[in-house]
């Protein structure tokens, strides 16, 4: 399958704010970065596979433009409606979707990834993932890790820190 020239919807309104804060960390962070995940959501739109029979649906990363507001606070726009709904194969329009958004807190080598997908996305509290001040001293280590929900799941959870990812919908 060839694939298309995705184009962006030229006018989005649905706009949200993602924000992240970062809580407890042992350090200062390299970067931090952020990206929202799409996909099409009606996979009959893309063509069927020649031997398989399966389609493969499109998906697009997107950065998201992350500004410092505060200390270890960062925020971004990010919209719902950015890609263009659009018939890219001849087999009927392609629906766009937000899956995920993610923010990253770079060390080093080591990524330190909250994601935040769908439907959570939308409530008010996003969500918090928790890391070890272990895996940040070991910023040589070329990973990329997610973390966990529960700080308790860790050996010592007073030696971990937390990447805050939530979202809002954007004043018009």
């Amino acid at each position: 399958m060839e694939d298309p020239r995705i184009e962006l919807n030229p006018h989005p309104t649905m706009r949200y704010t993602i924000t992240a804060s970062i809580a407890d960390a042992p350090g200062a962070f390299d970067t931090i970065e952020a990206d929202a995940q799409y996909q099409v959501t009606n996979d009959d739109c893309a063509p069927e596979q020649p031997i398989s029979g399966a389609r493969l649906v499109p998906s697009k990363r997107m950065k998201i433009e992350l500004h410092r507001s505060g200390e270890n606070l960062y925020q971004g726009d990010v919209y719902l409606d950015r890609l263009k709904d659009e018939n890219y194969f001849l087999h009927g329009i392609c629906e766009w979707s937000l899956v995920a958004v993610s923010v990253s807190a770079i060390h080093g080598k080591m990524e330190f990834a909250t994601p935040l997908f769908l439907p959570r996305f939308f409530e008010p509290e996003g969500i918090t993932r928790y890391f070890s001040y272990e895996a940040y001293n070991k910023s040589e280590m070329r990973l990329s890790i997610t973390g966990n929900e529960n700080r308790n799941a860790y050996a010592d959870p007073s030696k971990t820190f937390s990447v805050k990812v939530s979202a809002r919908e954007a004043n018009r």
